[in-house]
């Protein structure tokens, strides 16, 4: 039986069957299509990030607890559960998740009052994130971390100290000042920060915030930095 798990709530507590798996769906890239007069073809200029995609499951409902209605509501209630995007995970492909927010209705089939069928359809973004890239990897001494897909990942890190320090990611170089026991970088956000306090200005960053490329990513420090955290986030399409 399928099952699908939004917003860490699993379909199981619904009664709900995913009756077939869903089909793979591969996002399209953001590109810019240009024509110059007097010249063959197009010019294509690759922008490097991907559109969302739509996933959509085939469920069926039925319990001898709960009549048709209070099912229907169980499930709207669900699905309309999140504010914002939220993690959708299902059996099919269980190594991986995706952020996803349910922005579409739809019709429940009822079924004799006590079972229906519909179509639920979650707009995800491209990205698929391997579950292994939200562990933490304790670092204490230099190191290569290897990223195990073909994209560069965003990673928080966490970087514990005092004082001034230097962390290298490859060819990124990150020099903090005022490191007051611990400092997050996190590069998704572009932000730099300790709990609710932006550090952004006890900062340099050589080339940016850092990025995780395909295969080893060197990893050293020095300093008052003592270790460091990183979460990777590896994703794939």
């Amino acid at each position: 039986m399928g099952i699908i798990i939004f917003n860490g709530v699993s379909s199981k507590e619904f009664d709900i069957q995913v009756e077939h798996p869903p089909g793979y769906e591969y996002p399209q890239k953001d590109y810019d299509v240009t024509h110059i007069p007097g010249r063959n073809g197009d010019v294509y200029v690759d922008k490097g990030s991907y559109q969302n995609v739509t996933r959509s499951y085939d469920i069926a409902i039925g319990s001898e607890k709960r009549n048709f209605a209070e099912m229907a509501n169980c499930i709207s209630e669900w699905l309309n559960s999140a504010s914002g995007y939220a993690r959708l995970e299902d059996n099919y492909e269980a190594e991986y998740y995706r952020l996803a927010t349910y922005a579409s209705g739809g019709t429940i089939t009822n079924i004799l009052e006590h079972a229906g069928r519909v179509t639920v359809s979650f707009n995800c973004k491209p990205q698929r994130f391997l579950k292994s890239g939200d562990n933490r990897i304790l670092i204490t001494k230099t190191c290569k971390l290897r990223n195990p897909t073909n994209f560069k990942s965003l990673p928080i890190i966490k970087v514990y100290g005092s004082d001034e320090g230097i962390l290298r990611i490859g060819d990124y170089v990150i020099t903090l000042s005022k490191i007051d026991s611990y400092v997050v970088v996190d590069s998704e956000l572009q932000d730099i920060y300790k709990d609710a306090i932006n550090c952004n200005s006890t900062a340099t960053l050589s080339n940016g915030f850092p990025k995780l490329i395909k295969g080893e990513n060197e990893i050293s420090f020095s300093g008052g930095i003592t270790k460091v955290e990183v979460i990777p986030k590896w994703w794939t399409l």
